[in-house]
């Protein structure tokens, strides 16, 4: 859970997964976009410097291709962003792809190893699943917005019963129309669970070299 194999390794490259001429969402803006981006994982195959040898008061940065800084020059990532802000190390544990299936576990792994003091996670697609070890799109078995919202439910809730401060925020695409969503967050905002809400997402540019929206 704490590496991704097929990124351990890797050449240093211009481009990674959506963020190449032919998948993104604007070419002409993708071919003017001004800023240096490069992808270059560290030894646990994550888009971050190498971890410090004593991470007892580091911040968990965990979450998908959003958290990668997938389409974004690292130092405009947002763990980078925060670490900046805090002057705290935060790690970054973005996976392209990635499920809140595979989050939730990530987090558990962390939580059994390392006694985090602070996580953050940004949680990704509700459809996406851990279908056999693997990150899917779907699963043509339990598909659908009241099975995508169970779903999530239950590795919310798996995350934040755990005894340790999570911060939780999710992809802004994802609540769109999504009024089933809203409604739960609202609720665990005023519970007990840190929730940064939706417009922090919007405070930051995601994707910036993706689309010019």
């Amino acid at each position: 859970m704490l590496k991704i194999r097929n990124r351990i390794g890797i050449a240093e490259s211009k481009y990674s997964g959506m963020d190449t001429f032919e998948e993104c969402n604007d070419q002409k803006h993708f071919v003017n976009y001004p800023k240096k981006i490069s992808y270059r994982y560290n030894s646990r195959g994550f888009r971050d410097h190498e971890w410090p040898q004593d991470l007892s008061d580091v911040i968990w940065c965990v979450g998908d291709s959003f958290t990668v800084g997938i389409g974004q020059p690292f130092e405009e990532t947002w763990p980078r962003l925060l670490e900046k802000k805090l002057g705290k190390r935060c790690l970054n544990l973005g996976q392209d792809g990635c499920s809140n299936d595979t989050i939730a576990m990530r987090i558990k792994e962390i939580y059994k190893l390392h006694n985090p003091k602070l996580i953050v996670v940004m949680w990704s697609h509700l459809a996406r699943r851990r279908v056999n070890g693997v990150n899917v799109r779907h699963d043509k078995k339990d598909f659908g917005n009241k099975e995508d919202m169970k779903n999530f439910v239950k590795n919310f809730q798996m995350v934040n019963e755990l005894p340790l401060p999570v911060v939780n925020t999710i992809i802004p695409q994802e609540v769109n129309g999504r009024t089933d969503l809203l409604d739960y967050f609202a609720k665990k905002k005023n519970n007990r669970q840190h929730f940064l809400g939706f417009d922090c997402c919007r405070t930051i540019r995601l994707r910036p070299r993706l689309s010019s929206f």
